[in-house]
């Protein structure tokens, strides 16, 4: 199905200097989308490696303590479930690539860039990292997107087989 989106009717919302690109805004709404599903979902994994975790509780919280949590989840598990522990360790650390990504999406700042298009841009003077938040590099974190996903999925069919796929 597809369904036309009248841009043009939502830019009128607002009188922000908005990228032209409708991709570009399209992929920042799938990638603060998303990972809110992953930090859900990581929150749900971590309720069922660890019953005393608070799911909705936990869904709450920022995504440093969603993975401090998840984390402390696969240890306490992997005593009756090691093979968790080595599929957790990989999904914690992709998680937290994502969650710094993450932050550096919703931290940036828009600017208009050489090319005359407006672009976030991110600038961390402590690390001396500056850079622009291209469409490269939200497909690339749309992409990891699936791969902590994927993760997340495997544990939960180690820990609840009943729920599936």
């Amino acid at each position: 199905m597809t369904i036309n989106l009248d841009t043009k009717a939502i830019r009128g919302l607002t009188r922000l200097a908005l990228p032209a690109d409708d991709g570009y805004i399209y992929r920042l709404g799938v990638a603060l989308y998303g990972f809110a599903s992953i930090s859900s979902f990581m929150s749900e994994v971590a309720h069922h490696l660890d019953p005393l975790v608070d799911r909705t509780a936990l869904q709450a919280k920022t995504g440093g303590i969603i993975l401090s949590e998840f984390r402390n989840s696969v240890e306490k598990a992997k005593v009756c479930k090691p093979e968790v522990e080595p599929i957790g360790r990989v999904a914690a650390d992709m998680f937290q690539a994502l969650n710094t990504q993450r932050s550096d999406i919703v931290h940036a700042y828009p600017i208009t860039n050489k090319a005359r298009q407006q672009i976030l841009h991110r600038r961390l003077d402590k690390k001396n990292r500056y850079f622009e938040v291209t469409n490269d590099f939200l497909d690339e974190f749309i992409n990891k997107l699936h791969d902590v996903s994927s993760k997340l999925y495997e544990i939960r069919a180690l820990m609840k087989p009943e729920l599936g796929d």
